[in-house]
């Protein structure tokens, strides 16, 4: 109770569990939980990015997260979830960029149609945005989960960019499928959690992809990335 003032989204969110005490529920032992300062700063930053939402923004981001709030993932935990509400991040660029009436856009009841994330407009022009997640790595997933002393690359390796390639080709694909015309602005964002966990080599890796992006464009595309810290 002494933080749902502080955290009322995240509440709300913890309130759609009906069986909050089930070991694949998220926000188990929540209140206890925010007894680390650091935990508790961690959620504080959710709680700012959902908290950039609009009400019918928030509505919707909620509806969907909903559905991974008990999807417990046996080595990557919640990790479906935080890449839903990941999506306000790709909501507040958009407003940063200047649209206005960004929103989230229905999920295409079509069998086999995927529709893009977001939308905005700036001006009369619509804009299009995708949003993706590279997450950490398998080898890291199992490295952290047994513990193993490691070293921490100063470069990106090859598997990394062969995922940063392939969630950009499916993102164009999708943003080309809901606009064939190309009227709209097309705009995927990605946000990215490293392997190395605190954050020595985060400049190094952002600038071999802005130099990854310069050497291998795509026609008609604008990219936006970000590194995740939580």
């Amino acid at each position: 109770v002494m933080f749902r003032s502080h955290l009322p989204r995240l509440y709300e969110l913890r309130d759609l569990i009906p069986d909050p005490d089930s070991p694949d529920a998220y926000f188990q032992d929540f209140e206890a939980v925010l007894q680390d300062h650091l935990a508790k700063a961690v959620f504080a930053g959710w709680e700012r990015k959902v908290q950039d939402l609009d009400e019918d923004a928030w509505k919707t981001l909620k509806g969907e997260a909903s559905q991974y709030l008990r999807c417990r993932d046996q080595r990557r935990g919640w990790y479906q979830l935080f890449d839903i509400l990941g999506q306000a991040d790709a909501y507040k660029h958009l407003i940063d960029i200047g649209c206005s009436r960004v929103r989230f856009i229905p999920r295409s009841d079509k069998e086999g149609r995927r529709t893009p994330d977001l939308e905005g407009w700036i001006d009369s022009r619509r804009v299009l945005c995708e949003v993706k997640t590279i997450n950490l790595s398998d080898a890291e997933i199992r490295e952290r989960g047994e513990f193993t002393a490691r070293g921490v690359k100063s470069q990106l390796d090859c598997g990394f960019f062969r995922k940063l390639q392939s969630d950009i080709k499916e993102a164009t694909d999708q943003l080309h499928a809901d606009d064939a015309t190309g009227e709209a602005r097309h705009l995927v964002y990605i946000r990215i959690y490293f392997d190395d966990w605190v954050g020595y080599y985060k400049e190094d890796y952002l600038r071999q992809i802005d130099q990854y992006l310069r050497d291998n464009p795509i026609s008609g595309i604008e990219i936006a990335f970000r590194a995740s810290d939580y």
